[in-house]
């Protein structure tokens, strides 16, 4: 393996290792979001209708407080719901950095093998980075 080949080899483990460990994080992170949003629609849902009650029956200030705190929460759901947007949009990205070092790691064997004189396994692992190229195509494309 020449110098080129053994830099490309590193960079291609490197964008690898970088994007599973950006998916994985996102969706740690979009998992955590998604509860707390699901807690904060609860919290809102309920201190709504405790607000409703008490304006019912003649405690305004304390339903005035309910409905702060139904507010915040609502805001907070709202938060949760962009965070868990942004992660999954890190996630579908680190996806794509994991597929395209593959692509260039296939196509760095290639080279290699037909330096070895062996066309055989230069054929196969062009059609693993073709096939790497095809999911990587379908992961950028935009989804309607």
């Amino acid at each position: 393996m020449g110098f080129f080949s053994t830099l490309g080899s590193k960079i291609s483990h490197a964008a690898h290792h970088l994007g599973q460990k950006a998916s994985r994080v996102a969706k740690k992170v979009g998992k955590a979001a998604d509860v707390v949003g699901k807690v904060s629609k609860g919290v809102a849902a309920v201190a709504g209708t405790l607000a409703a009650g008490a304006a019912l029956v003649g405690a305004e200030p304390v339903a005035a407080g309910l409905l702060g705190v139904a507010g915040a929460a609502k805001g907070v759901q709202a938060l949760a719901t962009g965070v868990s947007m942004g992660a999954k949009v890190v996630g579908r990205m680190g996806s794509a950095a994991d597929t395209a070092a593959s692509v260039g790691d296939h196509a760095g064997h290639a080279i290699d093998k037909i330096r070895k004189g062996n066309v055989g396994g230069a054929i196969k692992e062009v059609g693993a980075a073709e096939k790497s190229g095809r999911s990587l195509k379908k992961q950028i494309e935009r989804k309607k």
